[in-house]
C-alpha cells in the first residue's frame, strides 16, 4: 500500500486546502458520510441495483435516439412499472446488512485521491 499519509479531498465539508492526513480524512468521512458510504458500497454489489442501472440506461438511449430523429419518446406504463419495481428491490437490497466503510471505500465513494492536492 502507498506509504503516503496525505489525501486530497475537495468535496462536501472539506477544508479549504483539501489536504488531509489519513486519520483526519477518516474522521471527517465517518462524521459526514458513514451511512451514505456503506449504502453506496452495498449498491455496487446488489444484483437488483445493477439491473436497475442497466434498465435506466436502455431507456435513456431510447430517449436520445428519439431526440436525434426529432421525435418524442414516451415510456410505456409497463416499462415505468418495471423500473419502479426494480428500484424498490434495489432500495431494499442496498439498505440491508450494510458494512462500515474503510479508507479504500471512502476514497471510492468521495472521489478523493492519495497524495497532496496540486495547486
Amino acid at each position: 500500500m502507498n506509504k503516503n499519509n496525505n489525501i486530497c479531498y475537495t468535496g462536501f465539508n472539506s477544508v479549504k486546502t483539501g489536504n488531509y492526513t489519513k486519520k483526519k480524512y477518516l474522521e471527517a468521512m465517518n462524521k459526514n458520510f458513514k451511512k451514505e458510504c456503506s449504502v453506496y458500497m452495498k449498491s455496487l454489489k446488489c444484483k437488483s441495483c445493477k439491473k436497475n442501472i442497466e434498465m435506466n440506461n436502455k431507456e435513456v438511449k431510447k430517449q436520445i435516439n428519439a431526440q436525434l430523429k426529432n421525435k418524442t419518446y414516451k415510456m410505456t406504463n409497463n416499462t415505468q412499472q418495471k423500473l419502479l419495481k426494480q428500484l424498490s428491490k434495489c432500495k431494499r437490497c442496498k439498505n440491508n446488512k450494510t458494512k462500515k466503510c474503510n479508507l479504500n471505500n471512502y476514497l471510492l465513494f468521495s472521489g478523493a485521491e492519495l497524495g497532496k492536492c496540486k495547486k
